[in-house]
């Protein structure tokens, strides 16, 4: 009889102790954290903590996911499959957008897009791989949400030089005036041979011309300079198609 009640005493205790190690805050968070595995999803108005370090991928945009209740992600890029965002406790998700040379970027109105486009503040959506670490997103699409003007390149042959800028012909044929951006105080990065002893720099291969900011007694007024030309094309009827089935 002893023995039984002593069975039964054990029995008792470790039942407590088991109720009192899951009730510990500890494991319920552990508990409550899942983790999004390796794959390919849609992530939807991540917001942008820093912007580009650089105007040419490859690069690495620091993006935020915030912790809020209606925040999904999309497996395989599938708006009809949404998944619930995971997060530990009341923070925000941090992720390491990886922009490489084959990803592409667009506007709100999925028109072609550069790097200067995307500054922090901004909300983007990303399709992409997500890495075995949960952080880092290698995005095969980057689009920005927000309404405004954007940059493009454009690439094809100087037709007719003049001092207000040049006609720039393009591979199908149309011409388009290119207003001059250099001019005295520019900001430039010229790409090409530097000949140091004459002070001269020949085979230009690109010429980057950034905002110049014009400093007066009145709120500054930013003077938005033209991209460099370079190899770009806007995206095919078949291209915006596959878009639209992921919803970007």
């Amino acid at each position: 009889m002893k023995a039984y009640k002593n069975v039964c005493f054990l029995a008792v205790l470790w039942l407590f102790l088991g109720l009192f190690l899951f009730n510990t805050p500890s494991v319920r968070a552990v508990k409550n954290v899942g983790i999004i595995p390796a794959g390919f999803y849609q992530f939807n108005n991540l917001e942008i903590f820093k912007s580009p370090s650089a105007d040419e991928p490859p690069v690495v945009i620091e993006a935020i996911q915030k912790n809020e209740k209606s925040c999904v992600i999309y497996e395989n890029g599938k708006t009809d499959s949404p998944l619930s965002c995971s997060f530990k406790d009341n923070e925000n998700n941090n992720y390491l957008i990886q922009v490489e040379e084959r990803t592409t970027l667009l506007g709100m109105n999925q028109e072609p897009a550069l790097l200067s486009d995307f500054q922090a503040g901004e909300k983007i959506n990303v399709l992409g791989w997500l890495s075995a670490d949960s952080k880092t997103i290698r995005a095969a699409v980057v689009r920005n949400l927000e309404e405004k003007d954007y940059h493009q390149s454009l690439s094809g042959t100087i037709k007719k030089v003049t001092d207000d800028g040049f006609t720039l012909v393009l591979a199908n044929g149309d011409k388009i005036l290119v207003k001059t951006p250099i001019e005295e105080g520019a900001q430039v990065t010229v790409k090409g041979v530097f000949d140091k002893v004459n002070g001269v720099v020949n085979n230009v291969l690109s010429i980057l011309i950034k905002p110049t900011k014009v400093l007066q007694e009145e709120p500054a007024e930013t003077a938005v300079s033209q991209p460099a030309p370079a190899p770009s094309a806007s995206p095919s009827t078949l291209f915006k198609n596959f878009l639209r089935v992921f919803g970007l």
